[in-house]
């Protein structure tokens, strides 16, 4: 599972460098949520609501004009929960 994650992380990463048309606040938010939940990963130190917060937060205001990484931001969501973070 953990492999799936790291994967779709990369591909998050990667649709967030390829969207132009996002607008910047946004493009933080959700940056810094990814960026967030990677350090919590890597240490082992993983507050599941606060990532929850970020990420819902993060999607709310571009779901309808990008909803491929809305989507993918969800399946990063799904697969924290089948982690049980």
């Amino acid at each position: 599972m953990r492999t799936q994650l790291d994967e779709t992380l990369d591909q998050l990463h990667q649709q967030l460098a390829s969207i132009e048309e996002l607008a910047p606040e946004e493009r933080s938010k959700l940056q810094a949520a990814v960026d967030e939940i990677q350090e919590s990963l890597d240490s082992s130190d993983v507050d599941s609501k606060s990532l929850a917060d970020r990420l819902a937060d993060a999607t709310s205001q571009f779901s309808e004009a990008h909803p491929a990484l809305a989507n993918s931001v969800g399946r990063v969501a799904d697969m924290l929960a089948q982690m049980g973070i």
